[in-house]
């Protein structure tokens, strides 16, 4: 074999760089500028070429995009895992084992069983298990959340309000930038319910103390108009308790940023929430899922609405997670809860035959995402409601990974490989 052969197997080209590491091109350029990859030029050749080795050593770092490495057979192998089942990114709040989702070491959908979302919440900031300690904003936090929703355009997205909110909460707290752990975690338990608060009602909401279900059963009323079934009420707080947090993907990795430039617990949530909002993250979000479902007036439409959006080119989101070997299981859970909760029994049927279409085709399961979708679609809640549940859900995720960043002594994690 020749040098240049050899040397050929030894590098790679920027573009499969960057489909190793699960970013574009122009990224892999930017890690090369700041000095965290190392470019070569082969004889003969003007492209920029980087070490296989140096790439996969890279895509190994902590908090990484856990997209993957080539196996043998050419297959994806998911990075957060090990060939031991552990996890390889370094944080202790959460991961993914395997076909496993863990909070603190506890599969997620166990959690289903015996928790409620704020019970979880208090698991994954302070690793113990315990009772939800949730509570409303004082009074007037929760006049400055009503006069702001008044304010806000009618057309606006849920999201666009829950942003709104994190905007206003952290300015209208003095105290936000006491970052330890005790004043961190008092704001963390109102963060959720203020974020319920800020939501227009459909229904009108049953006062109750935020313990059990009850941030469910508020959430509901922003939801619905309708009055929810326990099996309904089963079915969000699911969403709310699986939604929670899910290690280090994008929008975490944002967040666990934000946090280790020592920024405030309120623009965490929003540094995750941004990310979040964004529209190509690998599964596609629970807005476009909910907006695609929505083209189908029957189950007889099902091929041909499909049919017509890869004709046209347009993605047909919700299904496959690439950072599970096997289906996502939030949403296997979440999918039962779904066929279990009633609503409207034709877009019952709608969902079954997308999932049952879709697997039969390209052999693919739907995830969390599609879930979200499904849930707004079935149940008739407003557009966009979906994304609201996702982040008032993960600001639980990402206010335990924000404390994790802040009890991290300064300059151990350089800026560019936190989590």
């Amino acid at each position: 074999m020749s040098l240049t052969a050899r040397r050929r197997d030894d590098v790679m080209p920027v573009s499969q760089a960057a489909k190793m590491l699960g970013v574009k091109p122009a990224t892999v350029y930017a890690y090369i500028s700041r000095g965290l990859l190392s470019s070569t030029r082969l004889p003969e050749d003007r492209r920029s070429w980087i070490s296989r080795a140096e790439v996969e050593a890279f895509a190994r770092r902590p908090g990484a995009r856990p997209v993957a490495l080539s196996g043998t057979d050419g297959d994806p192998v998911p990075l957060e895992t090990t060939a031991a089942s552990g996890p390889v990114a370094g944080s202790d709040v959460g991961g993914i084992v395997g076909h496993r989702l863990l909070y603190r070491g506890r599969d997620a959908t166990d959690l289903l069983k015996s928790g409620s979302y704020g019970a979880v919440a208090e698991l994954l900031w302070t690793g113990r298990p315990g009772t939800s300690q949730l509570r409303l904003p004082e009074q007037p936090t929760r006049d400055l959340l009503a006069t702001l929703q008044d304010t806000m355009p009618t057309a606006s997205l849920p999201l666009d309000r829950l942003k709104a909110v994190a905007v206003l909460l952290g300015a209208s707290d003095p105290f936000r930038y006491d970052l330890s752990r005790s004043a961190v975690i008092s704001i963390a338990r109102t963060l959720a319910p203020a974020f319920v608060e800020s939501l227009p009602a459909r229904a009108p909401a049953r006062e109750a103390q935020l313990e059990g279900d009850s941030l469910a059963t508020r959430l509901w009323s922003k939801l619905s108009d309708a009055e929810p079934s326990p099996a309904q009420l089963s079915l969000l707080s699911g969403a709310l308790i699986l939604l929670a947090e899910h290690g280090l993907g994008p929008s975490t990795r944002a967040a666990r940023e934000a946090a280790g430039s020592e920024a405030d617990p309120y623009s965490v949530v929003l540094a995750g929430t941004s990310v979040a909002s964004g529209l190509l993250l690998g599964g596609g979000s629970s807005l476009a899922v909910q907006a695609w479902l929505e083209e189908i007036d029957s189950v007889t439409e099902v091929p041909q609405v499909l049919a017509d959006r890869l004709v046209r080119g347009d993605r047909v989101s919700g299904f496959g997670q690439p950072r599970y070997p096997g289906p996502d299981p939030r949403a296997a859970a979440l999918m039962t809860l779904l066929a279990d909760s009633g609503g409207d029994q034709d877009r019952q049927h709608i969902v079954r035959e997308v999932v049952d279409l879709v697997r039969s085709r390209r052999d693919l399961a739907p995830n969390a995402e599609f879930a979200l979708g499904a849930m707004c679609f079935v149940h008739r809640m407003p557009r966009g409601a979906g994304e609201a549940v996702f982040v008032i859900a993960r600001s639980a995720g990402w206010i335990a990974h924000a404390i994790e960043e802040y009890e991290t002594a300064p300059g151990t994690n350089p800026p560019f490989t936190r989590g």
